[in-house]
């Protein structure tokens, strides 16, 4: 299956095929939609129909409507592959189809393909949506195309297992630093873990927003007492974030060691920084990291970098397993509930946790209830040598920065 989806995109149609025979349309469009297409390239009407709705109402993003047309291709593709529906037109086999069928399909993926409950849990969410929000639903006094809804009594596959979550603890953060030779990359490493940034966040992190970070960190802070002013080990910093319906930005104020903002600052004073910078006029317009060729990193970008610095670790045995960039957001949450100078107890922690992470509900954070034991020992241990996050920030810095010279161009 094929799925094709855009929002609000121009399209010029004064050279288009349609316009061979006689003149069809002209001019510069704005195109709202999407389209699923099997693999003879034929439409497939009813799921196209139903998320280009979901498209044009905002009521999900485009990557999401792209998950949901795959999805519902993946499930179409098992509809037609039984003898009783083979011959259906297009995608008239969710319209026929029973509840059993669903059932058995969903079966099949989690005793048969032993595939995640997780992923067989967001094909079961779309199926349901689809059903209930098109296929089962008179719209403008159209008649339902299905009588009866498979999910009248919910969703069709049982609740996922609750899974421990493996994140980047900062021994393996220091094995991918020391994976780069360049200083460059590794400074974005440690702002990536320290700040809890979505791999679609970096590329909107400015030098303006390092830039206030920075200033609130030379903020003296004077108590009632006669003790002296206190510099704060953690700044507030401006996240743009990319994540939302409607491919709206869900903005944040995430936390970051001050430590980390000083090796970002050291990174900008160089010239290989001020070289890339010069091309933007503002420092709400100059992306705090570049890559090599001088330009924001891409979401793909970043990846791309993780994956070539594990590979590297992993063949000198310093890693074990592939850490990806959720993995170092994972990571970020638990150097928040291990931190002793975060919060006075394990519930304020992971209320800070859930601010900086930028979850819109608790129930997101609460995943990190399943701890490591490891971790959950340190915590409950009254005698255990403990170390802040921010001071963790700062060994790594003293044991992994590089210095920038004038002729590096990385």
């Amino acid at each position: 299956m094929k799925v094709v989806a855009a929002r609000a995109e121009v399209l010029d149609l004064g050279e288009s095929l349609l316009n061979e025979i006689e003149l069809t349309t002209e001019g510069v469009v704005q195109v709202t939609g999407a389209g699923v297409f099997d693999d003879d390239e034929r439409l497939m009407p009813r799921i196209s129909d139903f998320l280009s709705e979901r498209a044009a109402t905002d009521l999900l993003s485009i990557k999401s409507v792209k998950t949901y047309g795959h999805n519902l291709g993946y499930i179409l593709e098992y509809l037609k592959s039984r003898p009783d529906f083979r011959s259906t037109e297009r995608d008239e086999a969710f319209v026929e189809a029973g509840t059993h069928v669903f059932r058995e399909y969903f079966k099949l993926l989690l005793e048969d393909q032993d595939l995640e409950g997780n992923t067989a849990r967001n094909r079961d969410a779309t199926l349901m949506s689809f059903m209930g929000n098109y296929l089962c639903k008179s719209v403008d006094g159209r008649a339902p195309f299905r009588a009866s809804n498979p999910y009248d009594h919910g969703l069709l596959t049982p609740a996922p297992k609750a899974k421990l979550i493996k994140g980047c603890d900062t021994e393996e953060l220091m094995a991918l630093i020391e994976a780069s030779p360049y200083e460059r990359e590794r400074c974005l490493l440690q702002f990536i873990f320290d700040a809890g940034l979505r791999r679609s966040e970096v590329e909107f992190v400015t030098l303006q927003n390092v830039l206030d970070a920075l200033k609130f960190s030379r903020a003296q802070f004077i108590s009632q007492d006669d003790l002296p002013p206190l510099h704060v080990d953690y700044c507030p910093i401006y996240i743009n974030g990319s994540k939302g319906r409607g491919n709206e930005k869900k903005a944040r104020y995430s936390i970051v060691s001050r430590a980390t903002l000083q090796r970002i600052k050291r990174y900008h004073d160089s010239i290989l920084y001020r070289t890339y910078s010069r091309k933007y006029g503002k420092a709400t317009d100059t992306p705090a990291f570049f890559n090599t060729e001088g330009e924001a990193f891409s979401p793909r970008a970043v990846s791309s970098l993780l994956e070539r610095l594990s590979e590297r670790a992993i063949l000198t045995s310093k890693l074990s397993r592939p850490v990806s960039p959720h993995k170092l957001r994972h990571g970020n949450a638990y150097a928040i509930l291990s931190s002793p100078d975060l919060g006075a107890d394990y519930m304020e922690r992971l209320t800070i946790a859930q601010k900086s992470l930028g979850h819109a509900h608790f129930s997101t954070t609460e995943k990190y209830n399943q701890i490591a034991m490891d971790l959950h020992r340190k915590m409950m241990d009254d005698n255990a040598i403990t170390v802040t996050r921010a001071q963790e920030m700062e060994a790594l810095i003293q044991k992994t920065w590089l210095r920038i010279r004038p002729a590096d161009r990385k």
